[in-house]
This record gives structure tokens, sequence and C-alpha cells, in this order.
């Protein structure tokens, strides 16, 4: 039998301060429609253009097909931003759910939830795809699934998810904090840690909880669950100029990133990619080449009609290169 590793709280400090730092509302909506350009304006909480700008109202074309970005820990909205102007490229939309990181992810898939529910009030017919990154990969599902604490349940009858890099198998930097024995014998102290560094989501993100264990089963109105696993090993995420790695790209090895549960989903598409963990979503030095084609591949962003392969590698390059110069 092993035995239980007994950790000082200044070392559990330590290892989850190193290791959590890679990983990256109820009210009613309100609405005005934009006739000329056959446009929305919705106000819906927790939902905004792609931004850091603190500007609730989104405008959307109810007739074609939206894209929810759900970024990760440690993240924004605006570090989608490119991404959207991909979406806008060809002709289609993105917006992005912005969330308390630190809250307990019940309440943030609930407010998910709600979110898209008031999204399908409007516009019934409306196809919705969830994009989670890491995090908010966990968040994505979570909302999607049948049997959640909060009773609520997805109403859109046209929804795809794909998650990106999510540790489904739980965060093993985080084990400490969901060992009920050691968290007894530190006499409280393990939870002011792990509390301090991940806020109330602390307990659900170990391996071995029941968050983790019993992850719960999709709603049968999900048509797809696009799952990209990213083998994060020797990957770097910056560079010095004379092009050696000054800090790596690996956060989640793939055995965290596999649960048995949410593998067995039978409308699941599951991909796996060796590259790091930000660069697979993109930042300011990498533009996200490969996510970008494999929604293509899962025909999740099409591409626009009259622009060769060359010239949309073009465009979508500059994209990057703008949103790289404003960081």
């Amino acid at each position: 039998m092993n035995k239980l590793k007994i950790m000082t709280p200044a070392s559990v400090s330590f290892t989850l301060l190193f290791m959590l730092s890679g990983c990256t509302s109820t009210e009613q909506a309100t609405t005005t429609q934009i006739e000329s350009v056959a446009k929305q304006s919705l106000q819906i909480p927790r939902l905004k253009h792609c931004s850091d700008i603190d500007n609730n109202t989104i405008n959307i074309d109810p007739n074609t097909p939206l894209t929810v970005i759900v970024h990760g820990c440690f993240s924004s909205a605006g570090k989608f931003r490119a991404l959207s102007e991909v979406y806008d490229l060809n002709d289609q939309q993105a917006v992005c759910f912005e969330y308390d990181d630190r809250d307990s992810l019940e309440t943030s898939s609930g407010e998910l939830v709600s979110a898209l529910n008031q999204l399908s009030k409007y516009n019934p017919d409306q196809p919705l795809h969830v994009i989670g990154h890491s995090q908010g990969g966990l968040v994505a599902r979570r909302a999607l699934t049948l049997d959640r604490e909060d009773k609520q349940t997805i109403h859109s009858e046209h929804i795809k998810l794909t998650t990106v890099s999510s540790p489904f198998n739980g965060i093993n930097a985080s084990s400490h904090c969901g060992i009920t024995s050691l968290r007894i014998l530190s006499l409280g102290i393990v939870d002011l840690i792990c509390y301090a560094v991940t806020g109330e989501k602390y307990q659900q993100i170990p391996p071995n909880v029941d968050f983790m264990t019993t992850p719960g089963e999709l709603s049968p109105l999900v048509s797809q669950h696009l799952l990209i696993k990213t083998d994060e090993r020797n990957q770097c995420r910056r560079m010095d100029e004379n092009q050696r790695c000054i800090e790596d790209d690996y956060v989640f090895s793939i055995e965290e990133q596999s649960n048995t549960t949410v593998d067995a989903f039978s409308e699941i598409i599951p991909i796996t990619v060796e590259i790091g963990h930000v660069k697979i979503v993109g930042n300011e030095v990498f533009t996200p080449t490969t996510l970008i084609n494999i929604l293509k591949e899962q025909q999740l962003l099409l591409t626009k009609d009259g622009i060769n392969e060359s010239e949309q590698a073009r465009l979508i390059d500059d994209i990057y290169k703008n949103y790289q110069a404003t960081q």
C-alpha cells in the first residue's frame, strides 16, 4: 500500500503556485433589433465580444451559426480577440464567455448554461458551437451535462462542443487539495493554501474527486464533442533571441487530459496533437495554425468562398500580427 506523503504547508504552496500558474448571472437579457444590418444587439450576462473592453453588448446575426469561446484560468476574453477575428474574416461570428476563474466550476458552468439558454430563447434555431480551452473546457462540458447540481439543463437543439487541453482527469499538482486526511492533519492550513492559490474550485480540480470521477453524461442535445488533447512534452512557450527556450509550454499531461467517462461519449471525435498548452490557442507570439486547421477539417470554421488557401493563411497571419503588436 502506498504511504501518504505528508507535505509541509510551505511545500504545498510552492508546488501549487508553480504548477497551477500555467493553467492557462441570472439577470434577464435585453435585446434591440438593428434592422439595417439584420443583427440583434443583446445584453446577456457573461457574454461579450472577445476583447478586454468592458462592453457587454454583443451584436449577432441570428441567421448565422455562433461560436462561444470559453477561456481558461489566468486568461480572459481578450486573449481570443484574434481568433474571433478569424471567424469574422470568414463571414462567421464568435463571442466570448467571460467568468471568474476562481469561482466554483459548478457556479461558472451554471452561468454558461444560463447564457446559452438566453441565446437560444431569442434564436431557437441558431446552431451554437462552444469552444473551451484548459479550465474553460471543464466549464463548457459541465454546462452541457445532465443531472447538474443546480438542475439547469441546456435548451439548444443545435449545439456542438470543442474542448482543448482540458484536464478532465484532474490536475496532479493539486492532489493535496483533495486528500481529506492531509487537510485534517494540517488543521485547515492546506485548505487555506489551496483556496489562496485556486479559489473556490480547489476541491473540484484534484484527481479522484467527484467532479473528475463522475463528470456526468453529456446532454443528448449535444451532437458532437471534438476532444483535442495536447501532448505538451518538450514544447516551448517563449524563446530568447538565440532561439533557446526560456519558458516551456507544458502544463497538463495526456493522462491528466484523459477521462474514461468523457472519452466514452458516443459522438466524440478525439484528436491528439504534439503542441504546447498555450501555443495551441495562440498568444502574443504564436498564430494557432494547428487549431484553426482542425476546426476547418471538422467544418466548425468554414473558409470564405473566393479566398484560396495561401491568401487565407496570409490574412490570418496579418490578424495575429496586428493582435501581437497591441500586446
